[in-house]
């Protein structure tokens, strides 16, 4: 199971990051402004959500193959993680962050 949620994290990251880039290209910016951060992240999350849910079962099943643990499994495991929505959006908003900072 351990290398499941280490995939879904993976996923998450490269999710995340992909929309990142969207929004910038879309609006043609370099960067989000520091205190703009947490609503963009916000609004996105909320407009994604469900998205991101159905990316990682197609993906996960694209990946593992015969090893995919079920939608039920990758079900209760998406519900873990996006139980918390402030949780959700402060660590996306944190790794945001940081994210621009390296760069």
């Amino acid at each position: 199971m351990t290398s499941v949620n280490q995939l879904i994290k993976q996923l998450i990251e490269f999710y995340v990051k992909e929309n990142y880039k969207v929004y910038l290209s879309d609006r043609n910016i370099q960067i989000i402004t520091k205190n703009e951060i947490p609503n963009v992240v916000k609004t996105i999350y909320l407009e994604k959500k469900d998205h991101l849910k159905s990316f990682l079962k197609k993906t996960l099943k694209e990946i593992m193959k015969d090893e995919y643990v079920g939608d039920l499994v990758v079900g209760n495991i998406c519900n873990d993680i996006f139980n918390d929505d402030e949780l959700c959006i402060s660590t996306i908003t944190q790794e945001i962050k940081s994210y621009q900072q390296m760069n």
